[in-house]
């Protein structure tokens, strides 16, 4: 697999993640993976401390650079570009260095977004409709459609949970409302992870994030959630009483 190369806006933020991986010993793309998770959980009001986070105090400070400068990084591209994804860019070129090139994807090129968006337009302003990919990669179909048709509700599928984090992290940041889901779309019943995004943005103009519950995972696609309460409640009795321990 040829090597990706990151366009030259997104190279400062490649080489903060590419020496911090490196003057620590950690591999580029897990770092990458965890900063995905260090933006999402920072956006996350409630949420409890991530309890794998290997990083420490100190570490910390090269992740709060990081999201500097991604949001320095997308703050001046969005004033060129209707949406920009430079975390797509990053990953593909992160995941084509040498050793990674089993983990290599390639997203579709912006242009093409743009195109397969504008094959799909009609008169009728599209609005309040339930948008989906269900293999979106890092989500830039859906910024591609978003920017274009303000107003809808974004479901973004991929088995994937790097991409889903990277999703979720285009989607929070272009003002996007919708879910990401992390399963295999060919398979909806094996729910692996969720996350709600902005949903109270229109509200209090304040980008958030929450996880999904399986439960609600269920309920917003008309699923059985009789089946999700019996294994639940066979999981709880199939646990030893605590106080029967001695």
């Amino acid at each position: 697999m040829t090597r990706y190369e990151t366009s030259p806006e997104v190279r400062p933020l490649e080489k903060t993640i590419c020496e911090f991986a490196g003057l620590n010993g950690y591999d580029p793309m897990n770092v990458f993976t965890d900063f995905l998770r260090y933006v999402i959980h920072g956006f996350s009001p409630g949420a409890p401390p991530l309890k794998d986070w290997r990083y420490k105090r100190q570490q910390n400070a090269a992740f709060m650079k990081m999201f500097a400068e991604w949001v320095r990084l997308m703050q001046k591209q969005l004033e060129a570009a209707s949406w920009y994804d430079a975390l797509g860019d990053l990953s593909m070129a992160l995941s084509s260095r040498k050793g990674q090139q089993a983990q290599g994807q390639f997203f579709t090129p912006v242009h093409i977004c743009d195109l397969m968006v504008m094959c799909t337009e009609t008169d009728g302003k599209k609005t309040g409709q339930r948008i989906n990919d269900p293999t979106c990669g890092s989500g830039r179909l859906l910024l591609a459609y978003h920017v274009r048709h303000l107003g809808n509700y974004l479901v973004a599928e991929d088995v994937n949970r790097t991409c889903c984090l990277m999703t979720i992290c285009n989607m929070l940041i272009h003002g996007c409302v919708g879910e990401v889901i992390h399963h295999d779309s060919l398979c909806t019943e094996n729910f692996m992870d969720g996350w709600m995004v902005n949903h109270t943005l229109t509200q209090t103009g304040i980008p958030s994030i929450r996880r999904m519950s399986e439960e609600e995972y269920r309920t917003s696609r008309n699923m059985s959630v009789d089946l999700l309460r019996k294994r639940k409640e066979k999981l709880r009795q199939m646990q030893p009483d605590k106080k029967q321990l001695p």
